[in-house]
């Protein structure tokens, strides 16, 4: 992992940026669910951040709560993991304790793919279908979901 001035690359957030994170129950699922809710900037500077990793040869790992504008609601840690090999779904989000740490396993292909829908997911026009919220690639042997909302200013 890069440390020091180089993680996060700041030239990379967006400012205003801002992400909520928080472990939930989805209505729609029977699985807990990982709900990342935030304005434009805050999708635009998370997808951002992704395909930073994805373009570095000596950094695999993203902390996604650890980022300065990306705020949980309770004890929620979740960090992006890139592996070399494809797992098939491209995807799989598992949870790696017994209380809130949760790992997103991605091959170089799909992290690319993810990074560029939530930055789209940040430029979408508000009356755009389903241009408010994105299901995250999680992979139907994953016991989790994530899902992603942006929440325009009214």
């Amino acid at each position: 992992m890069v440390t020091g001035d180089e993680y996060p690359p700041t030239w990379a957030v967006l400012p205003g940026s801002s992400i909520t994170a928080e472990l939930t129950t989805g209505n729609w699922t029977e699985k807990p669910v990982i709900e990342v809710c935030g304005n434009r900037q805050g999708f635009v500077s998370l997808g951002t951040m992704l395909l930073w990793v994805a373009g570095q040869s000596d950094t695999e790992y993203l902390s996604v709560t650890g980022l300065p504008f990306v705020h949980t609601r309770s004890a929620l840690s979740l960090t992006v993991a890139q592996t070399m090999a494809d797992s098939g779904s491209g995807a799989t989000l598992v949870r790696t304790d017994k209380g809130e740490q949760f790992e997103w396993f991605m091959d170089d292909q799909t992290l690319r793919d993810e990074a560029v829908c939530i930055i789209n997911l940040g430029l979408s026009a508000w009356f755009y279908p389903s241009g408010n919220d994105l299901h995250g690639r999680a992979g139907s042997e994953s016991e989790y979901e994530l899902f992603f909302s942006r929440e325009d200013p009214q």
